[in-house]
């Protein structure tokens, strides 16, 4: 197997395996805004959870795609269309998620703590999540190409 082959086959599955955590969370807010405490949430927090779908459903979307461009645009066939093409799209899938589950912590804490700590928390997420996907991986290899130089 070519070296594109298996960047290519391990980005399909990573966006199989992050659309799984998105299609759970999806669930999730679907099945918070069809029970009967939806309607007794402020309406700030209603309109926050109508977001964080909307950003959901784009995530799954977005996530949804490279299967099927791989299989209908490449004929199934490996080329750096198809690997750019999952890269991006799975990096730009995190952004929007992370904003949805900070937004779901917000709206479950909200109740239970009050506003400034459902604040503090789902930022605090939003951050952290962020900081994981994007900001570690990107420093680790600042910190490597730093140490190749030397």
């Amino acid at each position: 197997m070519t070296e594109l082959s298996k960047k290519i086959k391990m980005g399909l599955d990573e966006t199989r395996m992050l659309i799984l955590g998105a299609q759970i969370l999806l669930g999730f807010q679907f099945r918070g805004v069809f029970s009967e405490a939806f309607g007794e949430l402020p309406a700030i927090s209603r309109y926050l959870d109508a977001a964080a779908l909307v950003l959901m459903i784009l995530v799954v979307a977005l996530l949804i795609t490279p299967g099927p461009y791989h299989r209908i645009v490449a004929k199934g066939h490996d080329d750096q269309r198809v690997e750019r093409l999952t890269d991006i799209i799975a990096r730009s899938a995190l952004l929007p998620f992370a904003v949805a589950l900070g937004i779901d912590i917000y709206i479950t804490l909200e109740r239970i703590f009050g506003p400034s700590s459902a604040i503090a928390a789902g930022t605090g997420i939003t951050t952290l999540a962020l900081c994981g996907w994007f900001g570690f991986p990107y420093a680790s290899k600042r910190r490597g190409s730093a140490v190749d130089h030397r």
